[in-house]
Parts: C-alpha cells; structure tokens; sequence
C-alpha cells in the first residue's frame, strides 16, 4: 500500500502535560483504526531515541503501521523531553494513568474509529498495556519483547546476574583484574544493598552512591504480577519476542498467551533481538550498547512487520464500528 502519513504534534492531557505526535494516513476514509505506542523504560524520546542511542525504533514502527493504514499515537513520557512533570518521581502507576489518557485521547479524535483502537507495548510498555486494557478497555493488545517476571526481583537479579558472569569470564589482564579484586561480589552485594534501600524508601526518590534514583517507581514494580491482569484480558492478543532478545526471555511471549482469557497467538521470531532488528553475530549483556549502536540504519524486522500486518488485517477487517 502506497500511503502518505501526515504528522501533526499533539498535547494530551493527564496529571502532566504529554507532547506527542499522532500520525495519520492521507487519503483514507475515516474514521480509521488507531494504534497507541507505549514505549520501554528509560529516558529516550517518541521516536525511541536518547542520549547515545538513536535506533528510531517507535517513530520506524509508527511509519510501518501507517503505511498499513493505520493511525499512530506515540509520546514523550512524563518528565522527558517535550512533556511536563519529573521523571525520577514518575512511577508506574502514573505511566498508566498516562497511557490511559493517550488512549481516551484517541477515542476523542474525528480521525480514528473509538472501536477499533490497539496498543502496542513494547518491553515495560508490554506490561503497561495490560493494566491500561482493564481499565480503559481497547479492541486489542500486541506484547512486544515483554516479560511476564517482575522487574525488581527478577529481571533485574537476571540481567545483573548474566554481565556479572559476563565479567568474571572476561579474558586477559582485565579478567585476572576482575578475578582477583572479587569485583563479581561486590556487585552483587552492591545490587543487593541498593534493591533494600528501595523497597525499604517511602519517598518518590532516594540518593543511591550520590546518585538520584526513581524509588517509586521500583517500589510499584516490585509489587506487580502483570500476570494479575493479563487473566483478566478476553481482548486479541498477540505477543512476539526475538529469539535473540536478551532483555527479556523469549518464552515469555508464550507465557502471556497462555495466561489470556481470550483469543491469543504467539511467536518467536528467531534471530531477532529487543529491538526488533535481525542480530545473528554473537552478542553479550555487556556488548548490547554497541550491538544496538551497530544497527541504526537496519530496519525492523520484516518476519516481524508481516506478522502485525497478519494479526491487525484479521482483526480489523469487517469489523463493525
């Protein structure tokens, strides 16, 4: 399909005030079905990008899905870039209560049909798109590159866990250096010490060695079970990790279909990493900032982008609005 996007900067009101860019197809009738971007953790922009780190990711996702004739939402999250409020005092809940408002915003718009609106949640966002589905309810869910494990106590110990290892068997000086200062086990005493001062805080943020961290929201991740809300979910799902995704194990795609009420498929996409691009080289914990910098100008996956074209042509075609 040859599809022309018109992008028009938007404000969507919540607790703060959110800067977000809504992508439209020219030449379509509307309304038309629209889709919500909720983006990974982290500082970066709409688009995906961030300091020392430009991989595009959400605005590449948001042109793929508008040249299927889609329309797009995506947006700075609180306390980032063009949004208001602070982002060490943002916590999860609040990114819903963000997310939801992107989504009522949605269904407001002349352009887009209120009954056929999808998120698509990509890493934390897999997590938050759930919780926003039980309470601002959509027409269907895509769980990409997300984890079904809690953030705090197990993903972080997971992924600590693999570059300490990573570490401990580096070759040469810097190895021998790394075994006989016993750097592996001061880190994770480290690491432990900073998850209790967290969950033991009461403050939106703590200083953790002279630097200010989000405590909140740890502490609300550290209480989730996303799987809580996935139960509850009789909406389509579709959930995809990358085989070679090391952010998130990959079987928990199948993990999230399984635990939906409702109609659910899932798929992982081999060779593909957490940012959605074909990495078949040997890659490590430790190396994912230079495997991701090396894939810049690499398009999404397109295993990837014909399997979202699949699920939303099923089932948005003849739908009623």
């Amino acid at each position: 399909m040859n599809v022309n996007l018109n992008e028009v900067e938007v404000t969507i009101n919540s607790t703060f005030s959110l800067a977000g860019t809504l992508s439209i197809p020219t030449g379509t009738t509307h309304p038309i079905p629209a889709i919500l971007i909720i983006s990974g953790t982290g500082k970066n922009d709409r688009n995906g990008n961030g300091k020392g780190l430009n991989v595009n990711i959400y605005k590449d996702i948001a042109d793929i899905l508008g040249k299927m004739g889609f329309a797009t939402l995506r947006y700075d999250k609180r306390g980032t870039h063009a949004s208001g409020g602070v982002f060490n005092e943002t916590g999860l809940w609040d990114l819903v209560d963000d997310s939801i408002a992107c989504v009522r915003f949605l269904k407001s718009r002349p352009e887009v049909d209120p009954y056929r609106i999808f998120i698509f949640g990509h890493s934390e966002g897999a997590s938050i798109a759930p919780i926003v589905h039980t309470k601002e309810p959509v027409h269907g869910l895509m769980l990409i590159s997300g984890a079904v494990e809690n953030l705090v106590h197990d993903t972080i110990p997971r992924q600590t866990g693999q570059a300490l290892e990573e570490l401990e068997h580096a070759k040469g000086i810097k190895g021998f250096l790394i075994r006989l200062l016993k750097l592996k086990d001061k880190a994770k005493r480290q690491n432990a010490a900073f998850i209790e001062k967290v969950l033991s805080s009461t403050t939106p943020t703590i200083k953790f060695k002279g630097k200010k961290i989000g405590a909140k929201w740890f502490r609300e991740h550290a209480e989730l079970n996303i799987l809580d809300y996935v139960s509850q979910i009789s909406c389509p799902i579709l959930a995809i990790t990358g085989s070679n995704d090391l952010q998130t194990p990959p079987n928990h795609a199948r993990k999230f279909a399984e635990a939906a009420k409702g109609e659910a498929e899932w798929h992982i996409i081999p060779h593909m990493n957490h940012i959605l691009r074909k990495y078949e080289k040997p890659h490590t914990m430790l190396g994912l900032l230079k495997e991701y910098k090396s894939l810049f100008t690499t398009p999404i996956d397109t295993e990837f982008t014909e399997l979202l074209e699949q699920w939303l042509r099923k089932h948005t075609t003849n739908q009623p609005t």
